[in-house]
């Protein structure tokens, strides 16, 4: 509601009479206004005077700026006399000190006993967090009942995991129909899921007609996949221009599609800059070929903000400038956080070095993960320690994909094993697509 200079002035008389009502809407007037250190004293002022809600906002806005001792002597105040939402605020500022994840349940589960629905959300989530899904589930319903569309979905996602579509597909609709756009997006696809384009469309239309940016951009996504570019690009610009990240990555990503090549790594550039990792992440390795600097120096930020892929084509950037001692470090990180190309390489410098109980399983988990690299490695790694039958079986699906170093590898093991037909077609193969001489 707009407010007038004069109602605020008749509400900063009445405070400095000494009427704490006033103080503390003086207060919240000033809080509204980003005025915090004025606000701060309407509030105390008012609150030392005893006015409840006056506690409440002073807990509230010191537990906001990170004095948590303070916020929770005026929010414990507030609980003490009964204040609904100051036993749940109480609670929030609890439940960020792990040790006192009890005395957070405890405010969270008072507050929603007396109905409070954000007190009933948040045990709930504290239920799920510790493994407690019935109760997790009784509080989330009830809060759903109440209305509230954030349990409706999340009774959804839980009714999802269990595999029982009906249920999910109900709570999605009924936070869908309340209004809520994250619940009409999670319909939409689901409905996709169901190939119900028709259903999906309309909901993800829906999301997009409340405003909300990020709904306009998933809207641009679905219409892009379905085909319909033009229509896509006009909705993702529209949340693009609005400031919304996804949106201009996703632009980034069709304007790629499209041959628009510079328009796309300047949609990435905006998205990076807003701290965007995928767009950092595309940003970097089109700029490669044209400009190593910056292709550097948006995979790193990429890989510092935790982008593993970018990790890993860090070190190969690094290593094709012969920089191998920087890349080393991403190699690794991007190796453990169990990146498949990332683990082959790693292997094979443990492979190079003989190192075979080590790299073993990384050559398992990419090969496994379906990189022909890792199926050579393997292959080597199983010859080299004598487990010549299981070494064969992946040689040959390296060979198959036509993988050179595989096909002189298994050629060898042929030649020793007697099999010599066999070899002389794999090096016919090799001579005929230019990769050795004819004998």
């Amino acid at each position: 509601m707009t407010r007038t200079w004069h109602e605020e002035q008749a509400c900063r008389v009445a405070a400095e009479t000494g009427d704490a009502e006033a103080q503390a809407q003086l207060g919240l007037m000033c809080e509204r206004d980003g005025r915090a250190e004025e606000a701060e004293r309407w509030y105390a002022t008012a609150a030392e005077a005893g006015h409840v809600m006056a506690m409440k906002y002073l807990g509230t806005l010191l537990g906001g700026a990170g004095r948590t001792g303070e916020a929770e002597r005026w929010l414990r105040a507030a609980a003490d006399a009964g204040e609904a939402q100051a036993i749940v605020n109480l609670g929030a500022l609890l439940v960020r000190d792990p040790q006192r994840a009890g005395e957070a349940e405890e405010m969270f589960r008072r507050a929603a006993e007396m109905g409070v629905v954000h007190g009933m959300v948040n045990l709930a989530i504290m239920y799920a967090e510790s493994g407690r899904d019935a109760e997790a589930r009784e509080w989330f319903g009830r809060a759903a009942e109440a209305g509230d569309t954030e349990s409706m979905l999340h009774l959804g996602d839980a009714a999802q995991r269990a595999g029982q579509a009906e249920e999910a597909e109900r709570w999605y609709t009924r936070a869908a129909e309340a209004g809520d756009p994250v619940a009409m997006t999670e319909l939409a696809r689901w409905c996709a899921s169901g190939r119900r384009m028709e259903e999906a469309e309309r909901w993800h239309r829906a999301a997009a007609e409340t405003g909300r940016a990020l709904s306009v951009t998933n809207l641009g996504v679905f219409l892009a996949q379905s085909g319909r570019l033009d229509e896509a690009e006009r909705w993702l610009r529209q949340a693009a221009d609005a400031g919304e990240p996804q949106a201009m990555f996703n632009l980034g990503i069709l304007l790629g599609d499209t041959g628009r090549a510079a328009e796309s790594r300047d949609w990435y550039g905006r998205a990076a800059e807003h701290g965007h990792r995928d767009a950092m992440y595309n940003l970097g390795n089109d700029l490669v070929e044209s400009d190593p600097e910056r292709a550097e120096s948006w995979l790193r930020r990429a890989a510092e903000a935790g982008h593993v892929p970018a990790m890993f084509n860090l070190c190969v950037l690094l290593n094709g400038q012969g920089r191998y001692r920087e890349g080393v470090p991403y190699l690794l990180k991007a190796s453990d956080a169990g990146y498949p190309p990332a683990m082959n390489a790693a292997a094979r410098d443990l492979l190079d070095q003989q190192r075979y109980d080590e790299a073993e399983p990384l050559l398992r988990g990419a090969a496994d993960a379906g990189v022909p690299a890792a199926f050579r490695n393997l292959g080597r790694l199983l010859k080299e320690t004598g487990r010549l039958d299981e070494a064969e079986t992946w040689l040959r699906r390296a060979a198959d994909t036509e993988d050179v170093e595989a096909i002189s590898l298994l050629m060898e093991m042929l030649t020793q094993s007697g099999r010599n037909e066999e070899a002389t077609r794999w090096l016919q193969w090799l001579v005929q697509h230019g990769y050795a001489r004819p004998a």
